[in-house]
């Protein structure tokens, strides 16, 4: 029956429990399932044995799928080799002359990880037979159509019972063994290599002794093993009581064996082993690998105390090689006082490993025993009247798969998902690590781990450990919450809250009511999180790094997206809650966050808090408040304010910040509105008139020489400043700044006034503006006033000859009116003398100049004498200059240098050498030419010709007659070879050298 699912709390979506409860079985045994759902099951395998073959079978091994078997009955012994994935005829071979008629008997056989190699051990029946125990080699090949097996017995090993081999799959092939070890009956290990190729060179090696002499001491078990990634060998070897390690690190190029054993041979150290007392006079060793690995994962060793399961060693360099010993008791000891019978029935005959289990093999029955709690999970009866006598199992450790045989059956043990309750037995155990790891596949039974998991935590105090196991369990919220909000420790509360709130905003909600009920339930945590948290950082008697590190925690929690989201679409109920706790710090972070930072900065100001104010105002990216808090803030903190102003750049428009910038009613104030001002101007590069004016205004006011130094930057181009000329003279007439008011008078071109003004305080500011205008006349009447401001009343004579060195416009005669009636002439001599020479140069330089011209003007006139009368002569043997043909047959050009073209051939020349203007103008030339000529010829076709067209011909011809002119004016302005060419000599000859290269090749 279905539990009843405990209430979910109503802000929270409900989850379904899809976890099932655990019930246990009446033997308590969590394995005991329904059969559809059995790990372990038994289906009878079909091969298909020749029908010639016949008999009991007697052993069989299987690997890599080679399944071999031997058959046996009085008259014949048959070897036959199964390929198990597909149905192919087996291989077979009699064994009978190699049992020299039965005289032998077959103990064992030897079945390598390829499956191509076979070892059958082989003893005489009975002592008094004459023989001696020995092996035969089987080895096995494919080809595409019948298998072939070759048989070969060791003579090597006369005498010697083999009862264990330890076959080397790091050498070894289809074609060669590679070195493998070799155990036989009285303790003896030996080494050799066995392959088709060597019949008569077969070696034996005695590597070691462990019976020490004793008749019998038969080796059970023999392994070879290599630990992973590195050159450690190690050989585990088994007798009835004991089980022995040795071990040692081979080079890599050493093929043998004999290393491994020669160090325990020399005494220089000894095997280690481990005794168990038996009454059993076999043991079994096996070993678990998962599929197509070479490295066993698990052993395990069928002894008189049960069954030992322990784990192998991957050192490099490692001393241990098995590692852990658990052991399954099988109640040997009451088996010693039960009959023959019964003992056989209650004793294991062979077992197999697997992961999790050990198969074991009774005289009527297979059970499998759990190698993690040792409950008994499988079991099958045999009913040996129906299958025959069970003789051994075997599993392929190539791929896992087991297999059970009687001599009359071959049955495969399949295995299915063997993990399944591994995680309830490591959960019972308390390895909860182990029972996650297992679970982890599966969310019900995850959910149970972790829920018990959490319930161990929480009993043995670990509260927060169990806080995050309960918020990945489907446990009811209420309950949890219950059980942590009667702690004074909130921190496990906090991180429940904090996972649940996690899986809520990571979880999907498709449907729009799960979506709703999803956001109700996000919005209930958050808001909880956010009192539990600052129910901690306002907590009293509490020191400061206490409550920094909950506000640090805090301030984390609030800037992660989903939370940010939620607080934002919620800010009202989240601000009340804050306001509640009255924590103004938070209350404040809390605005920045979702950008309500109009209430921060007001909250600020209130409480006089005017740095804070100015850094939230940093925070933000809303220019309006700027524009808005920025006059209360310039009078309280004027540079830190202006500080933040330049550090918003461009961002802020200057001329929203009048309003702030008037502000300056201290000398800080105006020198930070200055600043701000010139940052704007020359940084921003402003151009507003109203800036530029409230600067100069200031400059004027209090920075005079600021002030000049503006208006040097700005300019003495009216149309390039930035402020109002009129304005700024304005200002700077009424502040009595007079040296500005003189260079606003020159940009304005009121040279008079700004001279006068100028000779009231600076002569050489005054002189310097005589010197600007461009007008001569301006500049002359300037420099008198200077004259006459400097001269007039003191009849200095030494200022007035200075002058005239001053200004090359003034005269002596200029200055002279300047001087009283009475001053002696005497005093002026010099000057006056001076004048007269520069008035005589400038007299002799202007007759020179004329009788200049009057020679070239008569140069001139009799050239144009010489060409009206010059005459070029035309004879009838001349030639053109470019095609050497009689210059007469066709119209041609004469120049005065004595070239003479034909036209047709001066056109062809001058036209590359016309730019597309002329050679345009050229072309319509031609045709207008043309044209005319066709409707002349029309005009003499007609038979009457009016008065009129008399008159119209003769515009035509005169017409004709301007075009050709033009043209000739085009084609034969300069001659081609004395002019036209010498102009063109800076341009190559080639234009086109691709082309060019093109046509020479």
């Amino acid at each position: 029956m279905a539990q009843a699912m405990p209430n979910q709390p109503k802000f929270l979506p409900r989850m379904a429990n899809t976890s099932n409860s655990y019930v246990a079985t009446a033997s308590g045994n969590p394995f005991d399932v329904e059969e559809e759902d059995e790990i372990f099951s038994k289906h009878k395998m079909v091969l298909r044995v020749p029908t010639d073959c016949t008999g009991d079978l007697m052993h069989l091994t299987v690997s890599k799928n080679w399944l071999v078997c031997l058959l046996g009955s009085p008259e014949r012994t048959t070897l036959l080799r199964f390929f198990l994935p597909r149905a192919i005829p087996p291989g077979e071979v009699a064994l009978e002359r190699y049992l020299s008629g039965s005289g032998y008997k077959i103990t064992k056989i030897f079945l390598d990880h390829t499956g191509h190699h076979l070892v059958i051990s082989v003893v005489p029946k009975s002592a008094s037979a004459g023989l001696s125990a020995d092996f035969l080699y089987v080895h096995s090949s494919e080809s595409s159509t019948a298998q072939q097996l070759k048989v070969r017995r060791i003579e090597k090993f006369k005498d010697h019972e083999i009862t264990a081999v330890a076959f080397n799959p790091y050498h070894g092939n289809e074609t060669t063994t590679g070195p493998i070890l070799l155990g036989t009956s009285r303790g003896l290990v030996f080494e050799t290599e066995l392959s088709p190729t060597s019949d008569n060179h077969t070696q034996r090696k005695q590597l070691y002794d462990l019976g020490l002499g004793r008749p019998k001491y038969p080796i059970t078990g023999l392994r070879l093993l290599r630990v992973p990634n590195s050159s450690r060998y190690i050989v585990v070897v088994t007798s009835p009581e004991c089980i022995y390690t040795f071990q040692e690190t081979l080079k890599p190029e050493e093929r043998t064996l004999q290393p491994i054993f020669a160090g325990y041979v020399n005494g220089v150290q000894e095997p280690h082993c481990e005794e168990r007392k038996t009454d059993l006079t076999y043991s079994q060793l096996r070993f678990f690998a998962p599929p197509n690995s070479k490295y066993p994962k698990q052993w395990a060793w069928l002894c008189g105390a049960g069954i030992r399961v322990g784990e192998l060693s991957i050192e490099a360099s490692g001393s241990a090689t098995l590692l852990g010993d658990t052991l399954i008791s099988l109640d040997f000891e009451k088996a010693k006082h039960l009959s023959y019978e019964e003992r056989r029935l209650n004793v294991p005959k062979a077992f197999v490993l697997t992961e999790y289990h050990a198969v074991l093999l009774y005289g009527d029955h297979i059970r499998a025993v759990c190698l993690l709690n040792q409950e008994l999970v499988y079991h099958e009866p045999l009913d040996e009247a129906r299958v025959g006598k069970p003789l051994s199992i075997e599993r392929d450790d190539i791929t896992g798969s087991i297999y059970v045989y009687t001599v009359k059956a071959v049955f495969n043990l399949r295995v299915t998902n063997e993990e399944r309750n591994v995680w309830r037995i490591y959960l019972d155990k308390g390895q909860y690590e182990l029972a996650t790891a297992h679970a982890a596949e599966v969310p019900e039974h995850l959910d149970l781990v972790l829920a018990q998991r959490a319930d161990a935590a929480f009993s043995e105090g670990s509260y927060e450990v169990a806080a995050d196991y309960y918020a990945e369990t489907a446990k009811s919220f209420e309950e949890v919450c219950l059980k942590f909000m009667v702690l004074p420790d909130k921190r496990p509360i906090i991180n429940y809250v904090k996972k649940r709130l996690s899986r809520l905003t990571t979880m999907p909600a498709d449907m729009e009511a799960m979506e709703e009920e999803h956001a109700t339930a996000i919005k209930a945590l958050v808001v909880w999180l956010v009192d539990l948290y600052l129910i901690q950082i306002n907590m009293p008697d509490q020191n400061e790094d206490w409550r920094q590190a909950w506000q640090s925690e805090y301030d984390e929690f609030m800037r992660e997206p989903p939370i940010l989201a939620c607080t934002t679409r919620n800010s009202a109920a989240v601000q009340q809650l804050i306001a509640e706790h009255a924590d103004p710090h938070n209350m404040a972070q809390f605005a920045i966050a979702i950008g309500d930072y109009e209430e921060v900065v007001e909250q600020q100001l209130k409480a006089e808090r005017y740095a804070e104010a100015l850094q939230t105002l940093g925070k933000q990216r809303d220019m309006q408040l700027y524009y808005k808090y920025a006059p209360v803030l310039m009078e309280k903190l004027p540079k830190p304010t202006i500080d933040a102003l330049i550090a918003q750049g461009a961002n802020l428009e200057v001329e929203k910040l009048v309003p702030t910038l008037i502000v300056i009613d201290t000398r800080e104030q105006r020198e930070q509105t200055i600043r701000y001002l010139e940052f704007a101007i020359y940084k921003l590069n402003t151009t507003n008139d109203a800036i530029h004016n409230f600067l100069l205004h200031l400059y004027a006011q209090h920075e005079p020489k600021l002030l000049m130094k503006y208006l040097e930057i700005q300019g003495r181009d009216e149309s390039l400043v930035h402020y109002d000329i009129h304005y700024a003279l304005k200002v700077c007439t009424d502040l009595d700044v007079k040296e500005a008011c003189v260079f606003l008078q020159c940009i304005l071109r009121m040279w008079i006034s700004a001279v006068d003004l100028a000779l009231k305080f600076d002569m050489k500011l005054a002189k310097e503006t005589a010197s600007r205008p461009t007008d001569s006349r301006m500049r002359r009447k300037l420099w008198l006033r200077i004259a006459y401001h400097d001269i007039k009343g003191t009849n200095d004579v030494k200022k007035a000859l200075n002058l005239l060195k001053e200004c090359d416009l003034l005269r002596i005669e200029d200055l002279l009116p300047f001087f009283s009636d009475f001053e002696k002439i005497d005093n002026f001599k010099e000057a006056i003398c001076d004048a007269l020479k520069d008035y005589n140069q400038r007299i002799q330089e202007l007759q020179r100049e004329m009788a200049e011209t009057q020679e070239q003007s008569d140069r001139v006139g009799k050239e144009l004498q010489q060409l009206r009368e010059h005459k070029i002569r035309i004879d009838a043997q001349d030639t053109c200059s470019i095609c050497d043909i009689m210059l007469p047959m066709r119209p041609f050009f004469a120049f005065i240098c004595g070239h003479k073209f034909h036209s047709d051939c001066l056109e062809k020349q001058v036209m590359p050498l016309l730019n597309k203007e002329r050679s345009r103008r050229l072309g319509i030339l031609k045709q207008q030419l043309e044209a005319e000529m066709q409707t002349q010829s029309q005009a003499q076709s007609t038979t009457a010709v009016p008065t009129t067209s008399a008159t119209t011909s003769v515009d035509q011809q005169r017409k004709r007659s301007e075009i050709k002119t033009e043209i000739e004016d085009i084609l034969a302005s300069d001659c081609l070879y004395c002019s036209m060419f010498i102009e063109t000599i800076d341009q190559p000859f080639v234009d086109d050298w691709e082309q060019v290269n093109v046509e020479w090749e």
